[in-house]
């Protein structure tokens, strides 16, 4: 499940196609999206996906910040974790700090091959600085494929 915390970490700080994802936060929170895409679209069991986001960072993301991930189906819920943010980003494209007035961080996993395939996901993360300051929080459905 550790694909969760990283897929949603990347959403937290665009390649070819638009992601349903939107902000769920507050007009003080550290990072306004201006869009959130990956590619492929959609996402493929067992292959690499790309996750873009872009907007603007007003604080520098440091050691000790936190993401806290859930997902559900159909409302219930099969997952909920929260995790060190720099942790799941390392060896990534953007790894901490990540630097105000960033514009565009991409990082790029690969799929596990035990996500279902097929099934609509609505995932939500909420990071947190190491200051407590909120980050963000987002969510928005993801479907993969074969």
């Amino acid at each position: 499940m550790k694909f969760f915390s990283t897929i949603v970490a990347v959403i937290a700080l665009a390649t070819s196609a638009s992601a349903a994802f939107s902000s769920c936060g507050a007009a003080d929170d550290d990072f306004t999206f201006s869009g959130v895409t990956y590619t492929p679209n959609p996402p493929k069991v067992n292959q690499d996906v790309c996750i873009t986001l872009t907007g603007s960072l007003k604080d520098d993301v440091t050691a000790g910040a936190t993401i806290h991930v859930s997902a559900t189906f159909w409302g219930i819920s099969v997952y909920d974790q929260t995790s060190d943010l720099c942790d799941a980003l390392v060896g990534g494209a953007n790894p901490c700090p990540i630097l105000a007035s960033t514009t565009s961080v991409t990082h790029c996993i690969t799929v596990p091959s035990n996500v279902p395939a097929g099934v609509s996901i609505n995932l939500k993360a909420v990071v947190t600085n190491a200051d407590g300051g909120r980050v963000f929080c987002i969510g928005g459905p993801m479907t993969f494929s074969n």
